[in-house]
This record gives C-alpha cells, structure tokens and sequence, in this order.
C-alpha cells in the first residue's frame, strides 16, 4: 500500500488540487493518505473535503490527520510539501517594504530583497520537515512546492539527508502558451528550458510530429504580438536569442532593470484576498456536503492537465512507467555543462526504471549562463544566511 504525507494540506490551492489528483489516480487506489497541517481549522476543511472525495470516488483510501508530522512520517513513500508563513499578509508586506527603500522589484516573491525574506522564513521549517523525512521514512522521495523552489531546494540538497525533487508549473504553462501562439496542440510542442526557478530558458523548441525547429517561427510570432504581452519576456528574446519562459514577472525578479520594462506593481494582492475567501467558502461547503464534489472529479487538476501533477511521478513510481516532465528542480548532475555542479538547477525530468533523473541540456548560451550563474551565488548566500 503506498502511503503519501501532504504536508501544508490546509493551502487552499495545494491542498484542493492534490487531493482531486489523488482520487483520480488509478495506481492510487488504496494508498494511506496522511494530511498534515499546524493550522486545525485548515486541517478540518481539508479532512472533510477528502472524505468526500473518497466516498465520491470509491478510491478506499485510508485517511488520517494530525498537526505532528513525526507520527504521520514513518513508513512514507511519497511527502508532498507546500508551505509558507503567513503568506498574503507577509508577501504584500515584503512587497511595499522594497518599494518604500528604493529598489524596483518587480514581485518580491522569489528574487531581490522579497527573496531574501522570503528565504529565510521557508527555509528554517522546511530544512526541518527535510530532516525529519530523511530520519523517519529515508526510502521517501520528497516533492516540494515551497516557494522560493530553488533557494528551499537548495537548502534541502545541502543540509539534509532527503532525496527530493522540486516541482513547478512554470515551464509546463509556458509550453502552454507557445502552442496556443503557434497554433499547434500542446502535445505536439517539445520545449526544454533549462535555468534556475522562474529563470529557465528555451534551449530547444521543436513540433514532436515534424521536427522542425520552432523558434523562428515564436519570434515572429511574438513580435506581432500587442505590447502588454510579456514586453521583458520578447526584448530577452531579441537581444538574447532565447526564449525565457515562465512570464514577465518571475523572470523580471532577477533582472535589476525589469522594472523599466514591466514597473513594479506586484502582485494582485485585492484579487488573492477575494480568491482565498471564495476557496474557502468552497472547501466548507464541500466538506459540509451542501455542495457536490463530483466536479472536482470530473477533470483533471491545472496541475494534472498541464502533465506536471505530483501524483503523476507517484504512479509512474509505483508502476514502473517510464514519463518524462517539463522540469525537475534538482541538483545539477553535469545537466547544465556550464553551470556549477553545487548548484540547484531547473531542467527537463524523466521517471524510468524506478528512479528519477534531469535530462542533459548542454551548455547555456554565455551571456544566459552568466545572468544565471549571478543568481546561483545569490542563492547560495541567501541560504547560508537561513
């Protein structure tokens, strides 16, 4: 029986979409399912929601719940990790912070001086839950969503003992884009970024049922394309020669001029406030059943559509498929050629024969291997410094 950890469940986006993927996993079926969470109100909804699920579904799941993850751990398979510290009111508050003293950022998420908050209050409880997988279930791969992704990878890699793989969406939804501007099905678009977190880079773009190298036409594409869409994303494009991916502002995070191009707005903090109300209004009324959870069953999750579901490196796992993603998060193996091997990098991923490994991407472009090298010893202080 497979036994999966969900560590951060009461977040109203990880907590939702994982569980939907749980329950619309075949190889799945049956696992032992522990959701783990210091918030009990957070935890409650969260429980509630899965027990629906599991009836809905027929999965046979065994539930269980606690806010101590030491008894949750012991035996794991799969830990699944997304968590934050006060998150709205400490990103917004990073935010202005950064504005108020002079610097133009951009997001204050992941990169300048929001970083670096950021950093050093999700690496410390995230070095921990490392640790403690490593002593408690050191057969489980540990999947990680925690933001700043490449700075608590890194953190993870050098201080604890876990084996883990970081997980984002970013390169998954950048494919997205390119097939919609190309016109091509999604499926047919193979993109393979290679960088750090939010500053990954096109090294390749080809039609899977052609071959043809794709990127001439992006350019072109792009540059028809109205001002307002991703104007820093295009002018990397024409200066550099390579498609950044994943959007103008986590790629703006890491460029000290970025602000120029795309200003310093942030974040829509008004509209994560009033979507957080309404997914947990949701969720209470899911776990209450005053509201069916059928529609959660019946489509995949964002994260399963866009072939990037934790869930979906859990069956191949458990089956023995061979898959490959858009990206892992992972220490650089040589897949970067000219990128240090202590560093944590961003490259195309594949399950096969059990285990898990980067694909090989080559060397940067030397401009784009500087610009991301800077970064990487960024990194490296702001995780000392946690």
């Amino acid at each position: 029986m497979t036994k999966i950890v969900a560590i951060g469940i009461g977040s109203l986006v990880f907590g939702v979409e994982l569980l939907r993927d749980v329950y619309q996993t075949p190889e799945l079926r049956g696992a032992e399912l522990w959701l783990v969470d210091l918030d009990p109100d957070a935890l409650r909804r969260m429980a509630g929601l899965a027990a629906k699920l599991n009836e809905a579904s027929g999965w046979g799941v065994a539930l269980h719940c606690t806010a101590d993850r030491s008894e949750a751990l012991p035996g794991a398979d799969f830990v699944v990790t997304s968590i934050a510290v006060a998150r709205e009111e400490t990103w917004k508050r990073d935010h202005e912070l950064a504005l108020k003293h002079g610097f133009g950022s951009v997001l204050s998420e992941n990169g300048g001086p929001g970083g670096l908050s950021h950093t050093l209050r999700s690496v410390p409880p995230m070095v921990a839950i490392a640790k403690d997988v490593a002593r408690l279930a050191p057969r489980a791969l540990l999947l990680n969503y925690t933001n700043p992704e490449n700075r608590v990878c890194l953190a993870i890699s050098r201080y604890t003992g876990a084996r883990s793989i970081g997980l984002c969406h970013g390169v998954a939804e950048t494919v997205e884009f390119v097939a919609g501007l190309l016109g091509r099905p999604r499926d047919d678009i193979d993109l393979r970024a290679a960088g750090v977190n939010h500053f990954t880079w096109t090294m390749s773009l080809r039609g899977r049922s052609d071959g043809r190298d794709l990127l001439p036409e992006l350019r072109e594409r792009g540059r028809a394309l109205p001002d307002s869409v991703w104007p820093l994303c295009r002018m990397l494009f024409d200066r550099f020669g390579v498609f950044p991916t994943t959007g103008d502002n986590h790629v703006g995070e890491y460029i000290g001029w970025a602000a120029e191009v795309i200003g310093t707005q942030g974040y829509d903090f008004g509209r994560y406030a009033r979507d957080g109300e309404m997914s947990r209004a949701n969720v209470e009324a899911w776990g209450a059943g005053t509201k069916p959870v059928a529609s959660l069953l019946a489509k995949p999750s964002h994260e399963a559509r866009l072939g990037h579901a934790s869930t979906q490196i859990m069956a191949a796992l458990v089956a023995g498929r061979t898959i490959s993603r858009p990206s892992f998060i992972i220490p650089n193996d040589g897949y970067i050629e000219n990128i240090g091997r202590d560093a944590v990098v961003e490259v195309p991923g594949m399950i096969e024969r059990g285990g898990w490994h980067g694909v090989p991407v080559g060397a940067l472009p030397g401009p784009i291997a500087a610009m991301v090298q800077n970064e990487i010893e960024i990194q490296k202080l702001a995780v000392d410094a946690a």
